[in-house]
């Protein structure tokens, strides 16, 4: 029988079979965290860095093994460094930030950093209204980048990758789901 772990998602709670991966538990009681590279049915890589969360864990005593007490609620000690949520699975009492200003602001940066090599003609490209990058840019990024070069510049376009997939190398986003 599989264990469950009972953690929480922006003070939501929620109870999901040990080794969920966050993304997946976030989904389950609606909160949508912002992944380019995941795909449920690939196994998780973490390249995009879209997804990053605060992640805090109960603290635990050494000598005995038990969670230090705060109060009536376990101590939750958060990581220095954020943490992939489409490759960190969930632990019992593990709480998540996905909308902290930490994480929103790592997310706003990735986001901008993504869009440095990226042409920004929507109307023209095939998934035009169809694109995650393309609604997540429209909901979060900055009309502004610090990065800033002369020129555009041109990459190999349909490079075939098999039968069914060509890679347009302007509108790569370095997610590896075409690989």
């Amino acid at each position: 029988m599989t264990k469950l772990v009972t953690l929480t998602i922006d003070s939501k709670r929620i109870t999901v079979p040990e080794g969920t991966l966050i993304v997946n538990a976030a989904k389950k009681i609606g909160i949508n965290i912002p992944v380019f590279c995941y795909h449920p049915k690939m196994e998780p890589v973490g390249m995009c860095r879209q997804c990053l969360v605060e992640v805090g864990r109960p603290v635990v005593e050494r000598a005995t093994g038990q969670a230090v007490m705060d109060g009536d609620k376990p101590k939750i000690q958060f990581g220095a460094k954020l943490e992939t949520a489409c490759t960190t699975p969930v632990s019992e009492g593990m709480v998540v930030l996905s909308q902290s200003e930490k994480a929103k602001a790592s997310q706003k940066e990735i986001l901008e950093f993504l869009l440095t090599s990226h042409p920004l003609d929507c109307p023209v490209c095939d998934k035009g209204g169809e694109c995650p990058l393309q609604n997540l840019t429209l909901a979060h990024a900055s009309p502004h980048s610090r990065f800033l070069y002369d020129e555009k510049q041109h990459a190999a376009k349909h490079i075939p990758l098999g039968e069914l997939i060509w890679l347009d190398r302007e509108r790569c986003i370095q997610c590896a789901r075409c690989i």
